[in-house]
C-alpha cells in the first residue's frame, strides 16, 4: 500500500513541491502512529479508531493499563500480528506522553517506531 507521507500530522512535499510517498514498513508504521495518536471518537468516518486518551492523563496512571491500551491501539490495524514492545515516557509538566514500539506486521516485517506523542499538550 502507497500513502501521503505525514510529518507533525502534515503532508510532506519534497524540493520540488511534490508530495512524497511512503510504502511498506515506512507506512505500516505510520498507520499505527496515526491509530495511537487519535482519541476514540475524534474522527468522524470512524469513531472507533484510536485509543482512550484519558487513561494516559491525570496525576495517577497505571502503566499496565497504558500498556494494554496501546497494545489494543496498534492492533486495529488490521496489518500488525503482534505487538513486541511498548515504552513510555510521561512529561507531566506538559501533560504530553511520548510512545515508541515494536511490532511484527502479518507478513513478518518488523515495524518499529519512536517519539510518537499522546497527550494533551
Amino acid at each position: 500500500m502507497q500513502s501521503f507521507k505525514l510529518t507533525e500530522g502534515d503532508i510532506e512535499f519534497d524540493s520540488t513541491g511534490n508530495i512524497v510517498m511512503i510504502d511498506g514498513e515506512q507506512e505500516l508504521a505510520q498507520c499505527c502512529e496515526i491509530g495511537i495518536g487519535t482519541n476514540t471518537g475524534e474522527w468522524f468516518l470512524n469513531p472507533g479508531l484510536g485509543i482512550t486518551f484519558s487513561l494516559f492523563l491525570g496525576k495517577h496512571l497505571n502503566n499496565e493499563e497504558m500498556r494494554s491500551e496501546l497494545t489494543r491501539g496498534l492492533l486495529q490495524e488490521e496489518r500488525i500480528k503482534s505487538v513486541e514492545d511498548i515504552t513510555f515516557d510521561a512529561d507531566e509538566r506538559s501533560r504530553v506522553m511520548t510512545v515508541s514500539f515494536k511490532a511484527t506486521g502479518i507478513s513478518g516485517e518488523l515495524i518499529h517506531s519512536e517519539g510518537v506523542t499522546i497527550g494533551a499538550g
